[in-house]
This record gives structure tokens, C-alpha cells and sequence, in this order.
């Protein structure tokens, strides 16, 4: 497979994770034993995300959250192909409504904990570390919105930026013996966000197009 095409995927999203106030749902949703509370570096999901009600994007098999970049929920028909046809690096839960605690009835999460590491290259990647900014404009504007990347704590850690305009590069045999669906090893984002990109096989995105999915925007990498 490692010769063949990968791509990086993600969604749009639809409305935001619960409880929305406060961003509630990253202490309802996550671990944060080991993440930063500035950047979010190092969450860990824990119990399922909760929606507010059924996303009303009914013709968008794939679907994400506001504020969530690397969590994809489908709908049940691609939860069925996928099982038929043995997709691997996957497993499904269902999420929650906030009001009801109910399991939702038309979607699922698509968990991916396999992950790929020491294969991207970030020579080429704009990045930032968690600390106290040094620029004094960007000092004065977070001062007066009262934003947390002023406040901290900082854990000094690095996450790139996402490539605008060119492809995730990789190792060649970075992908060899490598399931349908992996999650990268580094965090990526800007400010407070933080998430870890997911990487699909060729046989993902021949399905995707095979039954014309929609909502899923999948993006081809390079390999240097």
C-alpha cells in the first residue's frame, strides 16, 4: 500500500460539541489529566461527545464538530459498508444528545487509535511552541480580549500548522503494513486548537467516491 495513494481527510462541520458554554465539553468529553490548558495539546477522549440534536446536514454521509478538527462522525450507511468491507483502523460508538443522554440514532463516531509515527516530514511546516507570546501587538490584542494565550499556563510544546496550499509529505515505507485508517503522531493547529490529523488508504477513497459520499473532502499526500 505504501506505494499506492493516501490522503489526508477531514469534513465540514455542523454545530458544536455540548455543553457549548465555556467550552464545557472539553472537561465532559475529554482527559485532561495531560493536556495543556492552553494549547490542548495531549486530549484524550474519554466518553462520547454529546450534540445538541441530529445534524440537519441530511445529505453529508461524513460530518465534524466546531472546535473538533480530527473527530469524523458518519451515518450509519457508511458504518455498514465499512464493516462488510472490512475496513480496518476503525471502530464505531454513538454519540450522545446533550438534553436526553440518549445514544444518537443516525450517527456514529468513527474512532481511529492507530498511530503513525516518525513518518511526516515538518521540515517544511510552519510551527509554534506554547508560551508567552513575543510580539508586542500580539501581546496588546490578546490582552484586550482576555484571551487564555496570554493567561497560560505553557507547556512549551510544539504543533505545526496546517500546509495551506501544498500536500502532508511523508517518509516513503512510512504507510508499509498500516491499516485503511491511521492518526498522525504530531499535533497540529494554531492557538488553542490542537488535534492530530487522520490519513486514509486508497480503498477509503474509492469507496467515498464509489457511493458518492458527501462530506468528506480528502486530500492526496506526497511522498519525498
Amino acid at each position: 500500500m505504501d506505494t499506492s495513494h493516501w490522503f489526508y481527510l477531514s469534513t465540514g462541520q455542523f454545530g458544536y460539541p455540548q455543553p457549548e458554554k465555556d467550552f464545557g465539553y472539553l472537561t465532559r468529553t475529554y482527559d485532561m489529566t495531560n493536556a495543556c490548558p492552553t494549547c490542548k495539546i495531549g486530549l484524550k477522549q474519554v466518553t462520547e461527545f454529546r450534540f445538541k440534536s441530529e445534524p440537519k446536514a441530511q445529505h453529508s454521509q461524513f460530518i465534524g464538530l466546531n472546535w473538533v478538527f480530527d473527530q469524523i462522525f458518519v451515518r450509519q450507511p457508511v458504518e455498514k459498508i465499512f464493516i462488510e468491507e472490512g475496513v480496518t483502523g476503525i471502530t464505531f460508538s454513538a454519540p450522545l444528545i446533550n438534553k436526553t443522554g440518549n445514544p444518537m440514532e443516525t450517527i456514529k463516531q468513527l474512532h481511529v487509535d492507530t498511530i503513525l509515527s516518525d513518518a511526516i516530514i515538518t521540515s517544511n511546516l510552519k510551527s509554534e511552541i506554547c508560551e508567552y507570546p513575543k510580539e508586542k501587538s500580539s501581546i496588546k490584542f490578546l490582552t484586550a480580549i482576555g484571551s487564555s494565550l496570554i493567561k497560560g499556563p505553557f507547556c512549551g510544546q510544539r504543533k505545526y500548522n496546517y500546509p495551506q496550499g501544498k500536500a502532508f509529505e511523508f517518509k516513503r515505507g512510512s504507510f508499509v503494513n498500516m491499516p485503511d485508517f491511521v492518526r498522525l503522531n504530531e499535533w497540529f493547529g494554531s492557538g488553542a486548537s490542537s488535534s492530530r490529523p487522520i490519513i486514509i488508504s486508497t480503498k477509503i477513497h474509492n469507496l467515498i467516491k464509489s457511493f458518492k459520499w458527501r462530506g468528506a473532502f480528502l486530500e492526496p499526500v506526497k511522498f519525498v
